[in-house]
């Protein structure tokens, strides 16, 4: 279980005095404890996922944030954070990947208009679960159904 592995890995970074990792780990879990906390309840495989998702996106956009502000010494600690962290994520889907996805998405559903991507929007991060960027899955959307 991906819970199991991040505390295992904590460990073993622990020994190895290896800050960075530590640091990057104790992140995640500290956010998929909070939220064990709010809800009352484990969280699946698949919440955990999309917790660390949305914590790499965090420091995407932190990262450019950084790189705006000329702050070098900040990129590279952050980049070296994402590396951590994206260890623990399912591989990504390739663009043509996700084209394929939407498409079939597209041709199950017989929608053709920008009105429903919501919809394609909502099936297509379903089937996904986690192995794409939102961002990147909408850009394909909106490419599709106003072609």
């Amino acid at each position: 279980m991906l819970l199991d592995e991040l505390k295992n890995k904590l460990k073993d970074a622990m020994k190895n005095s290896d800050k960075t990792t530590v640091l990057a780990i104790r992140n995640i879990l500290e956010k998929i404890k909070k939220i064990q906390v709010d809800t009352q309840s484990e969280l699946t495989e698949n919440e955990i996922i999309n917790i660390i998702n949305k914590y790499a996106k965090q420091i995407k956009d932190s990262i450019t944030q950084f790189k705006q502000g000329g702050r070098v010494d900040l990129v590279e600690k952050e980049t070296e954070e994402l590396k951590i962290i994206e260890q623990f994520l399912p591989a990504q889907l390739s663009k043509e990947e996700i084209l394929l996805i939407v498409n079939k998405i597209i041709d199950d559903l017989n929608v053709n208009d920008i009105s429903q991507m919501g919809l394609i929007m909502k099936t297509t991060l379903e089937k996904t679960q986690g192995k794409a960027d939102g961002k990147l899955i909408s850009e394909i959307v909106r490419e599709q159904l106003t072609k």
